[in-house]
């Protein structure tokens, strides 16, 4: 097999970098393209999806190549840390730098190429930096170089020697010109002259000539020296394509399809069909179909691209080399239809026709979908032709969903008795149905099935999406309850804690708090029972139930939790406001126990909010977790405090000291400041309110501190 080498471009990089990637209607929170940036999208076919998620998918699956996927937690009943979407973790992992995608040279081979040629050690640079054009000028492709001259048996030891130093030269930046008088003394009727006249192409390529280097490269194509008549060839072609996208970018740096020079597009489409017909198999033959998918590109052949992709899908030869293909493929086609969709099937591209299809299910501003039922069904023969119905059949069945035609879904489709392995289309269809079932509420039989569908899935992210629909739907019927039941199938703590927190009764919450499962749900529990007791002004209730926090050994911690960290509780005071004396959190609820308005436990319940901002935190674990999110989803939540209520309340008691009334008053003022805006939860009180509480605190309560420090009102 011929060795591939870098002077033969990774199209995969250069198109990975021409433009931003348009796949998702989301501003990306990861690079899809790096390392260390899992799949985060559903692990079903689904318009929702990152595009390139749902290519990856199908792809991999039929290669049975391995996912970039979430690892799965060692138990997932006391971790939050699975679910479908980014990972903030993603991007503190480190991934380790590569100066390219193709091995470098062995830096030995090339000492011993410079030590037969007689020359100083040069200087390797990090070659993974270079762009553009200059990708070719690397290390790498100075040993090629020098490996033809050490093979060509015509040269003297003297030309190869020149020759090589010329090569160094222009690694180093050397102009045609500087090569030229290094080079003159070399015999006219020698071998060697081709050489030059390759190293003179190649300085002109480098230096934007691209008039100058055709000239020399169209010299060398019927050479007799084998590597300079296929390198020549190779170079013909990279040098019509680099022509013809000289000036496509704007004053901006922005990139345009329109600005490409067609004639010289065609112009190295020839050369690289010309080059493919004579060497197949040639050390750049994998290279030239690459950049045959970058000049139809750039002369949006749409058909004939898709064609390309279609083939060169098949042919990935593992899951690095597939991801960096769906990462060009995307930047291609992403870029093209992002706007107008796709809604015609490409002839003999079923996999491309379906990814771009999909993709034109997402839902308009009209909240529609772009593909049509007619442009569907005008595309079925490209897939019956190709044997891909099951594809076509996953694009109907997500228009129906799109369309809210469930009873259609429900009808093409019956529940399996035993879910494929490895067959996402399968699930994806099974998924359908659940998801028909639950939009016409028949809540009882989607239950049903989506335990049924848990039972048979052996897939550990399937099982979880399925948990979440499952979990969905319980709430959805009004039986939330049965999420927390000892046999219940919602075993995922993330999901658990969000019912937890936006669903269940102080009831359920003090029973998972003394007898849920592990450490980690008694603490959720045991945080949003207490958080909620005080929101809810069931102080006396407060007392009991922060005693179950005695049973919770050892305590939960760190960051994973910090949104339930039971020792925020302990709060003593001592962060009160400058001036104004306030006794522990356990203190001030005893005394509201016992007398609700009492105002200043009411301050000072007000200022535990402000210095701890303590709430039912609905936020940390809502990413991801599929229809479960609008199920638990309240116009007003549990758990939230309104310190604004507080100081309403001393501020019309006749029983408030000056001191706590005065303090209120500050408060309460505060908080507009200085957005304007209310920060202290509870109803937006008018400016004219606010500058009556500030006219109130200035007249009243003049010697007050809070008086004399407070100068304006928001």
């Amino acid at each position: 097999m011929v060795r591939k080498t870098t002077l033969a471009m990774s199209v995969s990089a250069l198109l990975a970098s021409a433009v931003p990637a348009y796949a998702s209607f989301d501003i990306e929170d990861c690079k899809w393209s790096d390392d260390h940036c899992l799949l985060k999208g559903d692990p079903v076919l689904t318009p929702g999806n990152d595009s390139r998620d749902n290519l990856l998918r199908l792809l991999s699956e039929a290669k049975s190549f391995a996912l970039p996927v979430q690892a799965t937690p060692a138990d997932i009943t006391r971790s939050r840390d699975f679910y479908f979407a980014y990972h903030p973790e993603w991007d503190a992992a480190t991934t380790p730098a590569t100066a390219a995608r193709e091995a470098p040279v062995e830096e030995s081979s090339l000492s011993k190429q410079l030590a037969a040629l007689q020359l100083d050690p040069v200087e390797i640079r990090n070659d993974g930096e270079l762009e553009n054009r200059f990708v070719s000028n690397s290390a790498d492709s100075v040993s090629q170089f020098f490996a033809a001259l050490l093979a060509d048996e015509t040269l003297t030891a003297e030309q190869r020697h020149a020759l090589a130093r010329a090569r160094s030269g222009l690694y180093s930046g050397a102009t045609d010109e500087q090569l030229a008088a290094s080079l003159e003394t070399l015999p006219a009727q020698s071998t060697a002259v081709q050489y030059k006249t390759y190293l003179s192409g190649a300085a002109l390529f480098y230096a934007g000539d691209y008039a100058g280097a055709d000239r020399a490269f169209s010299a060398l194509i019927d050479s007799n020296r084998p590597w300079l008549a296929e390198t020549a060839h190779y170079m013909l072609m990279r040098t019509a394509l680099n022509k013809s996208s000289q000036n496509s970018t704007g004053e901006y740096g922005d990139f345009t399809l329109d600005r490409i020079d067609r004639p010289a597009a065609e112009q190295a489409q020839k050369a690289a069909q010309a080059y493919l017909q004579r060497w197949p198999e040639g050390r750049y033959a994998d290279s030239a179909r690459g950049m045959l998918r970058r000049i139809n590109w750039y002369l949006q052949a749409w058909p004939q691209l898709a064609g390309l992709y279609e083939q060169r899908f098949q042919q990935a030869s593992d899951a690095g080399a597939l991801r960096g293909l769906v990462i060009e493929y995307d930047n291609v086609f992403g870029m093209q239809f992002y706007v107008s969709a796709v809604q015609e099937a490409f002839p003999d591209a079923p996999l491309v026709s379906y990814t771009e299809m999909l993709r034109a299910l997402r839902l308009n501003s009209d909240e529609k979908p772009t593909l049509t039922q007619q442009a569907l069904d005008s595309s079925k023969p490209v897939f019956e032709k190709s044997g891909k119905l099951a594809l076509w059949r996953n694009l109907q069945l997500n228009l129906w969903r799109a369309t809210n035609n469930d009873a259609a879904i429900l009808q093409a489709v019956k529940p399996a008795e035993k879910l494929p392995a490895h067959d996402i289309l399968a699930f994806s269809e099974q998924v359908l149905y659940g998801d028909a079932l639950m939009a016409q509420k028949q809540w009882p039989a989607a239950g049903d099935f989506w335990l049924m569908l848990l039972k048979q899935s052996k897939d550990v992210e399937q099982q979880q999406y399925v948990q979440a629909r499952l979990a969905a739907t319980l709430v959805y019927s009004g039986n939330a309850e049965a999420i927390f039941a000892p046999d219940s199938a919602v075993t995922n703590l993330r999901l658990r804690s969000q019912v937890l927190k936006a669903v269940a009764s102080p009831e359920r919450l003090r029973q998972q708090a003394s007898q849920g499962p592990n450490n980690e749900e008694r603490t959720i529990a045991l945080h949003t029972l207490l958080v909620r007791d005080l929101t809810e002004n069931r102080f006396g209730d407060w007392l009991t139930d922060r005693k179950l926090a005695s049973a919770i050994t050892p305590p939960v911690v760190g960051k994973a939790f910090d949104d339930v960290n039971l020792s925020v509780f302990d709060w003593n005071g001592d962060t009160a406001g400058a001036g104004y004396v306030c006794r522990s959190l356990d203190k001030t609820v005893q005394v509201l126990s016992q007398n609700a308005n009492d105002a200043h436990a009411l301050n000072c319940l007000g200022e535990f909010f402000r210095t701890t901002s303590t709430h039912v935190d609905l936020w940390k674990d809502s990413a991801g977790n599929g229809l479960l999110g609008a199920a638990i989803h309240r116009k007003e939540p549990y758990g939230q405090f309104d310190r604004q209520g507080y100081y309403q309340q001393v501020i019309t008691s006749p029983k408030a000291e000056h001191e706590d009334k005065s303090y209120a008053l500050y408060r309460a003022i505060m908080c507009y400041a200085p957005s304007g805006y209310n920060e202290c939860g509870g109803a937006e009180v008018d400016k004219a309110q606010r500058k009556g509480w500030f006219t109130q605190l200035k007249t009243q309560y003049p010697g007050s501190p809070w008086a004399q420090k407070l100068k304006y009102y928001w």
